[in-house]
């Protein structure tokens, strides 16, 4: 018999490759793939949280929306990434984020529930999945340093330096993953510090600007820019 492809996700996905097969058959049985249009809402914040996901293809945002209507990106979920997968320990399962499409996207859905119950039968699942939300925590933790502890130039050098192929060497070229817009939100400034920054950067020779392909002229020098 053909394997499906729902079947290979399940088969290959960390968060699934240590169940016995007759549990991935089962969740094969319950999970559906989602596709999305560019800014197609996957779900609102303060919603039942009956599944989480993981996104096959393009990327998702997880924001929220203040009082006066500013959008504030959490996080970019990038292909082969797991979200909303903690609620599922939670007494009362809401959404704490609004989630949508980046581009055109597809996403696996996987029914809380019936995972919570699959790793309660198979602990060794369990551990990985355990291990996995560490990872996010401490990456979450990093995140927070980073906004509270660092200024807004060193927090876009920081950036752009993250995006490079290869930390050693002295130049590279990378592309922005998202609208300018997008990350200054997730950076925590507003557009137009993020606009006279890039600027900033440019007259000191450090990069070059063609839409969303950045020239990085002098790597290290990026992670100077803050001091």
């Amino acid at each position: 018999m053909q394997e499906t492809r729902l079947q290979a996700i399940v088969r290959e996905d960390v968060l699934f490759s240590s169940l016995t097969e007759k549990a991935k058959d089962n969740l094969c049985q319950h999970c559906h793939i989602i596709k999305l249009k560019n800014d197609e809402t996957l779900f609102h914040q303060g919603g039942d949280a009956h599944s989480f996901y993981i996104v096959l293809e393009g990327n998702i945002k997880l924001y929220r929306v203040s009082p006066d209507g500013q959008t504030k990106v959490i996080e970019v979920i990038k292909k082969g990434g797991a979200f909303a997968e903690a609620l599922m320990f939670m007494e009362q399962i809401r959404y704490p984020l609004n989630a949508a499409a980046m581009g055109a996207c597809e996403v696996l859905a996987i029914p809380n529930k019936l995972y919570k119950e699959t790793l309660l039968k198979e602990p060794q699942s369990a551990l990985k999945l355990m291990g996995n939300m560490a990872v996010k925590l401490h990456r979450r933790i990093n995140e927070i340093e980073i906004l509270t502890l660092q200024n807004t130039r060193h927090r876009l050098g920081n950036y752009l330096f993250g995006l490079a192929p290869d930390p050693a060497a002295k130049q590279c070229v990378v592309q922005l993953p998202m609208a300018k817009q997008l990350i200054a939100s997730q950076l925590g400034m507003q557009p137009e510090t993020f606009s006279r920054l890039m600027k900033e950067m440019k007259l000191q020779g450090l990069i070059e600007v063609n839409g969303a392909e950045i020239r990085v002229n002098d790597l290290q020098g990026l992670l100077a820019f803050g001091h």
